[in-house]
This record gives C-alpha cells, structure tokens and sequence, in this order.
C-alpha cells in the first residue's frame, strides 16, 4: 500500500507522511484545517462529511488495474464502512413485510443488491461493493429472511413473488430501472428478474453462478461436494438415518418443517453449517459460527430448502439458460471463484457459453464467498466499470 494519499478536494493536492506534521500518526490520514467560513448545522452533517472525506482518502490508496481502455483505471478495493441515509419496510402481501434501505447518494445511480441463500438477508458490508458518492444503494431482505417479517416464513415465498417484490420495491422507491447485483442465489434471483423485466434493467454483476439446476443440487446436498469436504459434509449427513439418506433434501425439508421447534433448529444448525464451511476457499471461522445462530439458521435453511425442494418454482431444469435471449443486450460481467464448493464453477462455465457477450471473470485462488479478496476485487472493479459506462452514456 502506498504511502502517501490524495485528500479530497479540487486541488487534488497528494500528501505524502515526508510533508506531514511532525506529530502526525503515520498510519492515520490527514486532514487538512477546515476553512473558517466551514460550519455544521448539527452531528448529522458532520458524520455525512466525515463519511465523504473518509471514503476519499480510502478509495485513492486503493490499487488499480488497467480495463479495457487502456486510459481508464478501475478501482478494486473495497469503500468504507456507511450508514444509510433511509430506511423503511413495504407490505408487499398479505402476508409478507420486506425492509429495505437506502445508502450512497440519494440522487445517484440506483444498484439494487440481491442477498444469496434465499434466506441468508443481507449485511451492512454489502454497502461496500459501490462507490457512495455515484451510486444509490439499495439493499432489502427478501421474504423471511433477515429483517423482513414474517420470520422464515415459507407461505407464498417464491421466485414469483420475489420478482414481483422486486419490481414493487422499484416502484415504491420510484425508481425508472435500475442495476441489478447478485450473487449465489441473489444470481438466480437476478438472471430471473433481469429475463422479466430486461427493460427495467441498466446492467447486471453475478457472482458465484447458480442456475437451480438438479446437478447443481445434487453436488451440494446429495454428495458431490462431499468428496472435497468430507469432514465437513459427515455432521451434515450422520444427523439423517441411514434409512433416509436416498434423499437429503427431502430428509431435511421433513425436519424443517416438523411440529417440533427444536427439531427444526437443529437441522437448521447442520444446514447451515454444512454451507458455512464451504463457502471459503481457506475456512472462515466467523462465517462458520453463524451456524450457532438459531435465528439466522432457521430461515437460511429452511427457505432454502424451501426453494430447492421446488426446483427453484422455475418450469424447466434449464430455464435460466434458455431465457438469455431476453438480456444479451445487457452490460454483464460474471465473477467466478475457481474452486468455488457451494456453486461449482460448471454453472458459471454454462452461462458463459450461452451468454458469451458478458465479461467473464474467474478468480484462480477464490472459493464461493463474495468477501474472499480476490472475488470482492472483481466485483467493485465491475461496477467501476458500469459506473464508468453509465456517465459515458448519460445526457
């Protein structure tokens, strides 16, 4: 990491620890005095401007790699830490509840990002993917999951119906169209609503592709995946008689569903835990704890199941992929780990052929999770690029 950084402002002037005060801290940034005509109406506008300066600083030490102009840069570190500026929750049924939020800049370009699982809800680091000060940041937990209401719930809760929350979100918050990322299952999630409404959207970033194909969960539930991870599929299957194990899925989808509440939380737990150990290349002992969590677990695992058991609500094995036709004018990057467990890289592969006008990305030393460097890089990388596009294309 460099040394010096450039502060925020029109002059652009670049520091370097040489030029700084004798007391300054080397491993802290430095501010220049603020002028005495600079006032704050009150601790709002002081986080907001320290938020600003912060992500400025931050975002100039990040390394760099060349795109395809070769006068063009792309950032690839990951922004700051923000807060939203605008929360709330849409009733989008009679039943469900979804929350949603707002952060970046209010008036700028709107990204809507989809959380994998289904289930899994989504997380302040989520934010970090965007530049703040060009995009409009939307994050929402899709039904029963995270801070939607009800909890884990399975009624009315398919790909359908989130499409259509999606839309109804789009439109509540009005929005014209929007960017659609998504990775895991927030990548099937946004294939589907990008083939509904490709009119609605201005480009697409995918990470670890799942197509929702019986492969795909055959390697993952019924085995396959087993063969890499045997320590960690084992808890995984010995929590299922010998009797059943013909069928995990359907063995699980009985004890998730079951009168008993505390059946359900531990098959929840061994759920989870089974894909928590897997999603990194090297294990994440943070990531795998969340699998103690009764409350995360229970709707991670149960809509997950949920969805997986159904086939994904989808009419074919193979709709995803025969629906391309609807999106190939979209600007599409996909971004795949090597040696990804949980959604192998034969789903990407797929999509790459069949979509070849996208840009595809595959990470040589990354597994499954968005938050591994090498796929986080990619990822704020194609969104600097679509960034980039969209202020070449503006009026």
């Amino acid at each position: 990491m460099r040394l010096g950084f450039k502060f925020a402002s029109k002059s652009n002037t670049f520091f370097t620890h040489s030029s700084l005060p004798p007391t300054f801290p080397p491993s802290l940034p430095y501010f220049p005095p603020l002028s005495k005509n600079f006032t704050f109406s009150g601790r709002k506008k002081l986080s907001l401007w320290v938020q600003r300066v912060g992500y400025k600083t931050e975002t100039q030490l990040s390394d760099k790699m060349e795109s395809g102009n070769p006068t063009e840069q792309l950032i690839r570190n990951l922004y700051p830490p923000i807060e939203p500026y605008s929360t709330g929750f849409l009733k989008v049924s009679d039943v469900h509840t979804i929350y949603w939020e707002q952060s970046g800049n209010p008036d700028g370009h709107p990204v809507v990002f989809l959380h994998g699982g289904p289930g899994g809800g989504t997380s302040p680091s989520n934010r970090r993917f965007f530049d703040p000060e060009f995009y409009r940041i939307i994050l929402f937990d899709q039904r029963g999951a995270g801070k939607s209401t009800p909890h884990a719930c399975l009624e009315n809760n398919t790909t359908w119906d989130l499409i259509d929350d999606i839309e109804k979100l789009r439109e509540h918050l009005k929005i014209p169209e929007w960017q659609v990322f998504g990775g895991s299952w927030g990548s099937t999630l946004a294939l589907a609503y990008s083939e509904s409404h490709p009119d609605k959207v201005t480009g697409l970033v995918l990470r670890g592709i799942f197509l929702l194909r019986k492969k795909e969960i055959d390697w993952f539930y019924e085995g396959g995946a087993a063969a890499i991870c045997p320590d960690a599929w084992e808890p995984f299957r010995d929590l299922i008689p010998e009797k059943e194990r013909e069928s995990f899925i359907t063995a699980y989808h009985r004890r998730l569903n079951s009168e008993d509440l505390e059946i359900q939380y531990a098959a929840a737990r061994a759920w989870t835990k089974w894909e928590m150990m897997t999603a990194h290349l090297l294990p994440n002992d943070e990531n795998i704890k969340r699998g103690d969590d009764d409350y995360f677990s229970l709707a991670f695992a149960r809509i997950e199941n949920h969805y997986f058991v159904n086939k994904g609500f989808f009419p074919s094995d193979s709709f995803l992929l025969d629906n391309v036709d609807k999106i190939r004018h979209i600007n599409t990057t996909i971004v795949q780990g090597r040696y990804d467990v949980c959604c192998p890289m034969m789903s990407a592969w797929d999509l790459h052929k069949a979509f070849p006008e996208a840009d595809f990305k595959v990470v040589p030393n990354a597994g499954h999770s968005a938050n591994e460097p090498g796929i986080a890089a990619e990822l704020v990388a194609a969104n600097e690029k679509l960034k980039s596009l969209a202020k070449k294309n503006k009026p």
